[in-house]
């Protein structure tokens, strides 16, 4: 793609990408994205696991930043995969259903890094459609060839790399990792019942994690193998929550937090960690921060470099996530700040309805025979009520499971307002076909939430 023919696609969305004039300081870093595949933020040993096996990615956490607010554009894989390719949230780009393709016409980041002169990459799930790989210099769909990769980089030419893994998605089988980990010592979320098959469950995920990690460490050996490793920042993220019922595809935070680390040697502090909210839209944002490009119009994410650098703190004062059809139609959105969660439920008379791996697994089906009989506790019983309320807000200081909806709460006004504001005004800004809680100057003021739906 020339320059001028980009330009051209940012008249549709958002300015070119422009490279800073003069020579460089120093030659622009290689960048290593890991991209597991379902995994919830507490699921690592480095995030406090105890019971999971993860020692590469601990490894890597101790060797560069951890972080701890780090939350995805949407619960669901190609559309969350879409916003970290477009610096978008998947409504604006037309990506919010599961298994969309990226539209032909949808600018990347990856467009400004080719421009900048990185040869880019990927192995793996990508999941934006065949069409997309081809704007890819290199692409194969089995993440083992990493050697072939790096074989094909041309000299001297930075490189960005993505190993998209399939783990730990389900559907799930024993043996993935020798030795397994023993249900009897796995952490069983509040939000599931403590139960053998659950447990089980949990144990056949935790070995597809294991896998995963001993993958990640075939990589970074790689890297330093190839000398490679001091001018590489890796990140290491995944693309939404755990495949259990009540996270992925959902708006709560087992659904949409998820872990990320970095590692830059001579960089990022080792050890180090941040409670920095971070969305990721911002990924893309960042890379192109870090090759020295300014960041394209359309882009909604802001750069965290100087957060990496420990140089300053966050632009964030809220993430925002969205999920729409995934096997099923259920337009949801959220704004989360540190402290408090809204959600808007804007189809409330349907019941939660999991997504088909999960609808197929052990835990929803422990779930449903505990259901039946009086097995469940009234917090996890609320799955299976016949419709949900339109908005709940959470307390996340006090309630951290999202069990105890305050959007009713006197008290909470103030707090429900505010988010209902924010939300309002990004959906708003990113040209949301979901009406808003509140209208606009010039609109009737009568348009908003309940008359609205």
């Amino acid at each position: 793609m020339t320059r001028r023919s980009f330009a051209r696609m940012g008249a549709l969305g958002g300015a070119a990408y422009a490279a800073p004039q003069g020579p460089s300081a120093a030659p622009p870093p290689n960048l290593v994205f890991l991209l597991s595949d379902d995994h919830s933020h507490e699921d690592l040993g480095c995030f406090g696991n105890p019971a999971i096996r993860t020692p590469n990615l601990d490894r890597l956490a101790a060797r560069g930043i951890k972080f701890d607010h780090c939350f995805v554009a949407s619960p669901q894989c190609s559309p969350n995969r879409s916003a970290i390719f477009t610096g978008c949230t998947p409504h604006s780009t037309s990506t919010s259903r599961l298994h969309t393709p990226m539209p032909p016409w949808e600018p990347t980041f990856i467009e400004g890094l080719k421009e900048r002169g990185y040869f880019v990459g990927a192995v793996g799930k990508v999941h934006q459609g065949r069409q997309f790989e081809s704007r890819f210099d290199y692409y194969e769909s089995k993440p083992e060839s990493f050697e072939t990769f790096l074989d094909r980089v041309p000299p001297g030419k930075p490189f960005w790399f993505q190993v998209g893994f399939t783990d730990p998605h389900r559907p799930y089988y024993p043996g993935a990792f020798d030795p397994p980990h023993d249900p009897a010592k796995v952490r069983v979320p509040a939000f599931l019942p403590d139960d053998p098959e659950v447990r089980k469950d949990l144990g056949h995920y935790y070995d597809f994690i294991a896998r995963m990690d001993a993958e990640c460490g075939r990589i970074l050996k790689t890297l330093e193998r190839r000398g490679l490793a001091e001018n590489t920042l890796v990140i290491f993220t995944s693309d939404n929550g755990m495949p259990f019922p009540r996270a992925k595809g959902t708006c709560y935070d087992a659904g949409i937090r998820v872990p990320m680390i970095a590692a830059w040697p001579g960089r990022i502090r080792p050890g180090s960690a941040s409670s920095e909210l971070v969305s990721h839209v911002d990924l893309p944002v960042t890379w192109l921060d870090i090759a020295g490009i300014a960041k394209p119009q359309k882009m909604q994410g802001v750069s965290f470099l100087d957060v990496l650098l420990g140089r300053g703190v966050g632009k964030r004062r809220e993430i925002y996530s969205e999920r729409n059809w995934h096997d099923n139609f259920d337009p949801i959105r959220c704004v989360r700040t540190k402290t408090h969660k809204l959600i808007f439920n804007a189809a409330p008379h349907f019941p939660y309805r999991p997504a088909w791996d999960i609808e197929d697994s052990p835990s929803w089906s422990a779930m449903q025979r505990l259901s039946r009989r009086g097995g469940l506790s009234s917090d996890q019983l609320t799955l299976f009520s016949p419709s949900r309320p339109m908005i709940e807000l959470y307390d996340l200081r006090t309630d951290p499971n999202e069990f105890h909806n305050l959007a009713g709460s006197g008290v909470h006004a103030p707090v429900l307002d505010d988010l209902m504001g924010r939300l309002s005004r990004w959906m708003n800004q990113t040209y949301d076909f979901l009406p808003p809680a509140l209208p606009t100057t010039g609109e009737p003021q009568g348009r908003r939430w309940p008359v609205s739906l």
